[in-house]
């Protein structure tokens, strides 16, 4: 579906012509295990990308930079140049959507009506380029439309009748959001948590004592932090351990235990699990690989 940030991983892509959806030129969902900086580029159609799990961000021409994290979406519009950066949130698994309802036409085959797809183009023309959370509905939506294109068959005519009904949801469910009032997230918690988070990197933590730095109950933390990043404490904190963990890696010949220990993992053991999990490979193959 031209350039997306995350590569190196598995994609499934399917062509909105292939069932006959003209408001929809391609819809992929990628799993991946790395990021890589690609070329600046930009599209003719609107291009949403739906975030389910991992985090990756985005940089545009005017020097803004935008994080995505999971649980969020973001819509770039079409002509608005921009690239994918490098990021060590992942593993990531992402529904990428070009769609443009402005073409004579963009209604056929789907239940919008002429008025729906003028409102339609117009919030989202007028919509601010930021990560939005998803709402529940949203996350229900985008985990049928991954589900769906894995395991697209393009002779099974239901099959295609029922990705494009979800494709419709998809795009009409983010555009409402888009439209609502946008409240503020409650972020100082957040703040909180991953300032102790970072600062304790190389020492076991407990949720209840991180909690207890964010000034709320364990339960309240999980839901902002969730909410705020896409990622539970407990995820963000093993992902800032393989971050911390990858830097020592390629700076030097300390030994894997050595390295395990000082980013807060039992056992050498464990933290190579870890470390296969988010990065896809063993910190002695990340090392070797290294310039």
């Amino acid at each position: 579906m031209g350039p997306l940030q995350i590569v190196a991983g598995r994609e499934r892509e399917v062509a909105g012509e292939r069932l006959q959806l003209p408001l929809v030129r391609r819809a992929a969902i990628v799993r991946s295990q790395q990021a890589s900086r690609i070329t600046w580029h930009r599209h003719e159609q609107f291009e949403m990308l739906l975030m389910l799990d991992g985090a990756t961000s985005y940089e545009f021409d005017d020097g803004r930079t935008v994080d995505l994290p999971g649980g969020h979406f973001l819509v770039v519009p079409p002509g608005l140049r921009h690239r994918g950066l490098h990021d060590i949130r992942r593993p990531a698994r992402l529904c990428g959507l070009l769609f443009d309802p402005r073409p004579r036409g963009a209604a056929k085959h789907t239940p919008l009506t002429g008025g729906d797809i003028r409102r339609l183009t117009k919030t989202l023309q007028n919509a601010p380029v930021d990560a939005c959370p998803m709402s529940g509905e949203l996350r229900r939506v985008t985990t049928a439309l991954a589900r769906q294109l894995n395991q697209f068959d393009p002779s099974d005519a239901v099959a295609a009748l029922e990705l494009r009904l979800t494709l419709c949801a998809a795009i009409v469910e983010a555009a409402g959001q888009l439209a609502a009032p946008r409240s503020v997230a409650p972020t100082a918690a957040v703040q909180a948590a991953i300032a102790f988070l970072d600062a304790n990197l190389g020492r076991p933590i407990g949720m209840r004592e991180t909690a207890a730095a964010a000034g709320c109950s364990r339960a309240r933390l999980f839901a902002l932090f969730k909410q705020s990043t896409g990622l539970t404490p407990n995820d963000y904190l093993l992902r800032a351990r393989i971050a911390k963990s990858q830097e020592l890696l390629a700076a030097g010949n300390r030994s894997i235990t050595d390295i395990a220990l000082t980013c807060g993992f039992s056992t050498s053991q464990y933290f190579s699990n870890v470390f296969r999990k988010y990065t896809g490979h063993t910190p002695t193959d990340f090392r070797n690989t290294r310039p």
